[in-house]
């Protein structure tokens, strides 16, 4: 019994190859997507530890246990946080009203000085 090419069913090597094509590309993406969010996650994660360093260094000023000079000086140090060094400058600048200054606290994770955060605060100087 001769079978007829109508009955045989299956996928051509074409079809198979652009169905590998599809599938390749659309793999690409979902890799490069998870690799973005975890570069993204680790970035949030130092900004965060950022945050809590500058905020730990902005509270211990505002209550006297760090002393930090007016404009144009600025103190310097370095604080070891979560087994990773982190630097941070702080300043103290005058306002407008003689009896308030501004303090401003910028944390780094390395000495490429941009940093990571930013954070600014007022605290009455009597």
């Amino acid at each position: 019994m001769k079978r007829s090419k109508q009955n045989e069913t299956g996928l051509t090597l074409i079809e198979v190859l652009i169905a590998l094509i599809i599938l390749s590309v659309a793999l690409t993406a979902v890799i490069k997507s998870a690799s973005e969010n975890i570069r993204n996650t680790l970035y949030l994660q130092n900004r965060t530890i950022a945050t809590w360093v500058g905020a730990n260094v902005m509270n211990s000023i505002r209550i006297g246990v760090i002393q930090i000079p007016g404009t144009p000086d600025h103190l310097s140090k370095t604080d070891r946080v979560l087994n990773q060094n982190w630097n941070w400058e702080a300043v103290m600048n005058s306002t407008p009203n003689p009896r308030i200054k501004q303090i401003v606290v910028d944390v780094y994770h390395s000495p490429d000085h941009h940093p990571l955060t930013h954070l600014e605060s007022y605290v009455y100087a009597g």
